[in-house]
């Protein structure tokens, strides 16, 4: 199963390099806007968001995102991360990049417990703030000069609720 899984995924880098379309290069100043989805480990459960990012060099860019992790096992959260991304061209084309990941991150979480009593049934939550590091790496696609596709995977250090993220992401480069 493992040897299946990755064939597939080399063969899918491999049909990326031989794809050339338009010419696409980095600029200063580029910006793009999309939307996530993915899925966490710290509860197990489907995350989305938005995401923008500003390009400072060829290098360089900023990328601010906002996720929020759907209640499963009575949590859910809303997570914050200014991430610092350097882009590193796979082709020479530079539609496919390679870029690592390292950022802050601001959560939320919220925690509900139902109290089930034979008079009435009480629904209280609980939210708590934290701070944490974002460490990871991506890989971008870009199949025309303004559309991006995106595969992320990152690590959120915190103290509490430390836990792993995948998303997709699809966007608008401009």
């Amino acid at each position: 199963m493992r040897l299946h899984i990755r064939t597939i995924i080399l063969t899918a880098i491999a049909a990326l390099f031989l794809v050339t379309p338009l010419d696409v290069h980095a600029q200063r100043g580029e910006k793009s806007v999309g939307l996530r989805a993915g899925f966490t480990t710290r509860n197990t459960t489907a995350a989305a968001g938005l995401y923008f990012s500003y390009r400072f060099t060829e290098h360089f860019r900023f990328a601010p995102k906002m996720d929020y992790a759907f209640r499963h096992y009575g949590t859910d959260a809303f997570l914050f991360n200014f991430d610092a991304e350097m882009p590193i061209a796979l082709n020479p084309e530079k539609t496919v990049n390679f870029y690592p990941i390292g950022g802050l991150n601001y959560s939320t979480f919220s925690t509900h417990k139902q109290v089930i009593d034979t008079a009435e049934s009480i629904d209280s939550s609980e939210r708590t703030n934290h701070f944490g590091l974002n460490i990871g790496a991506g890989i971008e696609f870009f199949p025309t000069q303004t559309l991006r596709l995106m595969l992320e995977s990152k690590c959120l250090l915190m103290k509490q609720n430390t836990g792993g993220w995948i998303n997709i992401g699809i966007g608008y480069r401009f």
